[in-house]
């Protein structure tokens, strides 16, 4: 009988070398990573305040890093990264809101079919955490452009 096979670094690409938390699973990433942006937006809203941002930043990444080693698709992150820039033309231009509902739309989308096969995110859980972050999202672009446009009408 000989030894066993031995499997090494080498053998292994580097990212299945690593162990996957048994307890993080794609719905627990994604709702890190929503909850992790909602901290990044507490720390741009009370600036100083360091801990929501550290706190929202290592949600994110933590959330962010799950979900990558479970290989997302590749439209799914069209379709989030579509969402991310619909969400920067509701903050920068007055769309009446349409930009933040395809935004919302177009982040349940990604989320929904972002794994081909199971454990994938619930819609359960992907459709209203998007609504709700996406409202969220939406209300501060429309307060943040309210303010753009009257500190400019109070110079004058």
């Amino acid at each position: 009988m000989g030894s066993p096979p031995r499997l090494g670094l080498n053998s292994l690409s580097f990212r299945h070398a690593l162990p996957n938390p048994f307890w993080i699973g794609p719905n627990t990433a994604f709702v890190l990573a929503i909850f992790g942006v909602l901290g990044i937006y507490c720390e741009f809203i009370w600036p100083g305040r360091v801990f929501q941002g550290l706190l929202g930043a290592a949600a994110l990444v933590t959330g962010g890093y799950v979900l990558y080693r479970q290989s997302p698709s590749t439209g799914s992150l069209g379709l989030i990264a579509a969402s991310a820039l619909l969400f920067l033309a509701e903050t920068i231009w007055s769309t009446r809101f349409i930009a933040g509902v395809l935004a919302t739309a177009a982040l349940a989308a990604g989320a929904c079919t972002m794994f081909s096969e199971p454990p994938r995110i619930g819609p359960g859980l992907a459709i209203p955490l998007s609504c709700v972050f996406g409202a969220i999202t939406t209300a501060l672009a429309s307060i943040a452009r309210r303010a753009r446009r009257n500190k400019w009408s109070d110079i004058e």
